[in-house]
């Protein structure tokens, strides 16, 4: 329909509802390809006040240009970034459970104990407190300290083994030796056993002597019958 259809606004004009429909039909138009400024452009065109436009539009419940603007842009945001935003947070909290489970690992491999346990590595110090162990029980009862050392220390036998044979056992129950010799009950034995061979040798000594007093004494009585 031409621009000459639709007569000059006026206070006594009554427009149809076909010359209503065909200004509103330019608006939404105008708005679809130019985002808004339909209806400006309209009353700019036909001569009606903006006022009476907007009244149409309302009646006709045409759709606002800012309103349809706004309703296509958080479609095409909805549809990637929820998307994208869903994944990060999966891979940062699989990342703080993978940390929070490490940490809760690592002290139990830390710990200084005595107890054996998985990937558990022991001090020179601590193995060294094992085999004099061994090597003392072993001086004193003949044998079983692997198995004792074991019980008390919670360690595998097999390991207790890898250790005496690593620290050269024999060296080590010598050096145990020593250490039960340097104690109370053997020093006592030890001054007990050094007074008895004293004893023995004196007693030697006065056998020696006693014999030879006997040679002298039978000397003197055969010098004596002689005279």
């Amino acid at each position: 329909m031409s621009n000459t259809t639709i007569p000059t606004a006026s206070k006594s004009v009554r427009y149809t509802d076909a010359q209503k429909k065909e200004v509103i039909d330019f608006i939404l138009s105008y708005n679809s390809a130019n985002g808004r400024g339909g209806q400006s452009k309209a009353a700019e065109k036909y001569k009606i006040s903006q006022i009476t436009i907007a009244s149409w539009l309302k009646s006709a419940k045409a759709p606002a240009p800012k309103a349809a603007a706004k309703a296509k842009a958080p479609k095409a945001a909805k549809a990637v970034k929820p998307a994208k935003a869903a994944k990060k947070p999966k891979a940062a909290k699989a990342a703080k459970a993978a940390k929070a489970a490490k940490a809760a690992k690592a002290p139990k491999a830390t710990k200084s104990s005595g107890k054996s346990k998985v990937g558990k590595r022991y001090t020179a110090e601590q193995k060294a407190e094992v085999t004099d162990f061994v090597a003392s029980y072993n001086a004193a009862n003949g044998r079983g300290g692997q198995s004792k050392a074991a019980e008390k220390f919670k360690i595998s036998p097999l390991t207790v083994m890898a250790w005496l044979k690593a620290s050269g056992g024999k060296a080590k129950v010598k050096k145990s030796i020593s250490k039960v010799a340097k104690s109370p009950a053997a020093t006592i034995t030890s001054a007990f056993d050094v007074k008895l061979a004293a004893l023995l040798a004196l007693s030697k000594e006065i056998s020696k002597t006693e014999a030879a007093l006997a040679q002298m004494n039978a000397k003197f009585k055969k010098m004596k019958a002689a005279l």
